[in-house]
C-alpha cells in the first residue's frame, strides 16, 4: 500500500465522494437487512424440528450483519483516504 504524507491530501471531486457514500449506504442497507432477518427469524418463524437451529441461524444472521456494517465503515474510510491522497483504491476482500 502506498503511504502518502498527510500534507499532500486534497478534497476529491464531489462525484467520487458521493459514489463512495452510495456504496457505503448499500452495504449498510444489506447489513440492516441481515439483522432484521435474524430478528424476524426468531420472532415470526415457527420452531424447527431440531431444537436450537432457529436461534443459531438468527444469531448467525445478526452477527453477520454487525460484521458487515463494521467492514463497510472501514472500507468507506479506506477508499475516502485513497481518493484524498490520489493513491490506488484498496483491493476489495468482501
Amino acid at each position: 500500500m502506498l503511504i502518502v504524507p498527510v500534507e499532500h491530501e486534497h478534497e476529491p471531486d464531489y462525484r467520487f465522494t458521493l459514489a463512495n457514500e452510495r456504496t457505503f449506504l448499500a452495504w449498510i442497507r444489506t447489513a440492516l437487512a441481515l439483522i432484521a432477518g435474524g430478528v424476524a427469524l426468531v420472532q415470526l418463524v415457527p420452531k424447527f424440528g431440531i431444537t436450537g437451529v432457529r436461534h443459531a441461524l438468527s444469531v448467525f444472521l445478526v452477527i453477520s450483519g454487525g460484521l458487515l456494517a463494521a467492514l463497510a465503515v472501514r472500507r468507506w474510510q479506506q477508499v475516502q483516504t485513497a481518493m484524498r491522497r490520489d493513491a490506488p483504491l484498496p483491493s476489495m476482500r468482501l
